[in-house]
């Protein structure tokens, strides 16, 4: 069953306090099965948020969650704490999501299809529901290049700041702040038909 997680909540990338983490990684690493799990679900809910995020698709990312978390359990044993765990993890779902989206033929589907041109639609009211807005505003970020979606969905959906991005990013943070920009002005030129409405 897919993880149930608020969208406000933040990631943290401390993981566990202290030298807990690097206990539970070794131990995890040696084959502990009961460690993996605590690190498992320590990072389950903000790597399946940003996965579903990234690709769109809720079925597809239970697939890409398993093989991410398959990945970090056989790796391990060779992790060096060069970076914190949660980077290392979001390094391998992006990899994932990249390889996932580079096999897949894009569905999005542009908003004039679903919604109608602004002159075609109606009535507004459409609009007054918050789901009806949340699905634009998704469908849109969808239809962003992969880099510009990821800093989206960083930012407005984790909470993450410029610091914590370029981390997990690993890029400076100029350059995180550089894509969103773009990012934010594709997403204005894709919602600009149906500015009076959202």
């Amino acid at each position: 069953m897919a993880p149930d997680r608020s969208s406000e909540q933040a990631i943290s990338l401390r993981g566990f306090p202290g030298d807990l983490e690097r206990s539970i990684v070794s131990a995890a690493g040696r084959g502990d099965e009961q460690a993996f799990r605590k690190l498992y679900e320590a990072y389950r809910d903000p790597i399946w948020s940003l996965i579903v995020a990234l690709i769109g698709d809720r079925l597809q990312a239970q697939d890409i969650l398993q093989n991410v978390f398959f990945k970090a359990f056989r790796g391990l044993a060779g992790f060096r704490f060069q970076s914190g765990l949660f980077t290392w993890i979001y390094r391998i779902a992006h990899n994932e999501c990249l390889n996932h989206l580079r096999k897949r033929v894009p569905s999005s589907i542009p908003l004039e299809d679903v919604l109608g041109r602004r002159d075609e639609i109606a009535s507004p009211s459409v609009f007054d529901q918050p789901e009806a807005r949340r699905a634009v505003l998704r469908n849109a970020v969808q239809r962003l290049p992969f880099k510009m979606r990821e800093v989206v969905v960083l930012k407005y959906v984790e909470g993450l700041s410029y610091s914590e991005m370029s981390r997990v990013l690993g890029c400076p943070p100029g350059t995180v702040a550089s894509r969103l920009n773009r990012a934010l002005v594709e997403l204005e030129a894709l919602l600009r038909p149906f500015r009076g409405l959202l």
